[in-house]
């Protein structure tokens, strides 16, 4: 057995705090290792650099998280619509503006492997079910792909520091990891233990009133941490129209939707005012692109949900004020979207 010297020895050590407990990562590495083994969100064993300098990230979320983890300098390449500055990547370059001069090389559900090719990366980041298919063409050209979702509440701390090691910045993981887990622990000790019978009903929706999101998505994860009941939990599809006659009966005392939708046009409706929500006016819209999903601020919209679901188990909290906190701790930026 080959011996190495204490002093040779690399240990990077990872503690991820979730509501389960804590989880110890360790990596021992000898002294005259140029590669690192990775777990990544699949599962998968990747080997990768010990020094990452150059990556590609494909999903807006991820370049997010390399921005809370400083190392955007790192990117040499990104998705669409940080590029661009729209929808999920419009958070990205508001941060960085400068990822908008980078090459992205990938378009829609298509990834352009010659030009990731040509960013001569250490390292390919992806994520998202959706993506995975990319996984064996990138491979195929002997690029390093490692998956880091951040597609489930309950596994985002684990997604965080699977990417905090690959490019080495698991002491700024640390000290991300308890403003993220506190918020969900602050909507656990508030609401966690609501007896069935309190539970609020809630509807998520898309741009459009009768495009809902079910059971197996993010938004309906959000629902269910907040400790709201999803009235489309039945829903296993992606994102079905439902008729009018549907969300009558359904009857949700709640209404989310996403950024940007009018929520005068879901209020003046005709065809839905008995439903409770538009009786009522309880019609809220998220407050960003990326408030429902992908991102660490999907996590603290949770808070406000649960804010809007259970508005006096929250009544001594401003929730802008909350926001600017988060934003603040995690972004070292102010909140500046609507009032909440």
């Amino acid at each position: 057995m080959k011996t190495w010297l204490i002093a040779g020895v690399i240990i990077a050590i990872i503690v991820v705090s979730s509501g389960a407990g804590l989880y110890l990562y360790s990596v021992n590495l000898p002294p005259e290792a140029q590669t690192k083994t990775i777990i990544d969100s699949t599962g998968a064993s990747v080997e990768v650099p010990i020094n990452v300098d150059r990556v590609v990230a494909l999903r807006s979320g991820i370049i997010e998280m390399m921005i809370v983890l400083g190392a955007e300098d790192k990117l040499v390449g990104v998705d669409e619509q940080t590029v661009v500055g729209t929808g999920y990547g419009e958070f990205n370059a508001r941060l960085c503006p400068q990822l908008m001069d980078l090459t992205a090389p990938v378009s829609g559900k298509t990834v352009n492997v010659e030009q990731v090719i040509a960013l001569d990366p250490d390292v390919i980041l992806i994520g998202g079910y959706g993506r995975l298919s990319w996984i064996d063409p990138l491979k195929a050209a002997n690029l390093t792909v490692v998956v880091t979702h951040f597609e489930e509440i309950g596994n985002f701390t684990r997604d965080l520091n699977i990417l905090a090691q690959v490019i080495g910045k698991e002491n700024e993981a640390n000290a991300v990891t308890p403003h993220v887990q506190g918020v969900l622990d602050k909507v656990e000790s508030r609401v966690g233990d609501l007896p069935t019978a309190e539970q609020v009903t809630a509807y998520f929706c898309s741009h459009d009133i009768y495009h809902v999101y079910g059971s197996t998505t993010f938004e309906h994860a959000q629902i269910v941490q907040a400790n709201g009941v999803n009235v489309a939990e039945s829903i296993t599809t992606w994102l079905p129209e439902v008729s009018p006659e549907q969300l009558l009966l359904w009857n949700p005392e709640i209404i989310f939707t996403l950024e940007g939708t009018s929520l005068e046009d879901i209020l003046s409706d005709t065809r839905i005012q008995d439903v409770s929500a538009i009786k009522n006016g309880k019609v809220y819209s998220i407050a960003e692109c990326g408030w429902d999903f992908g991102s660490l601020r999907a996590l603290f919209s949770i808070e406000w949900m649960a804010s809007k679901l259970y508005p006096d188990k929250f009544s001594d909290l401003d929730m802008t004020q909350e926001a600017n906190s988060f934003y603040q701790a995690v972004y070292g930026v102010d909140y500046t979207g609507p009032s909440l």
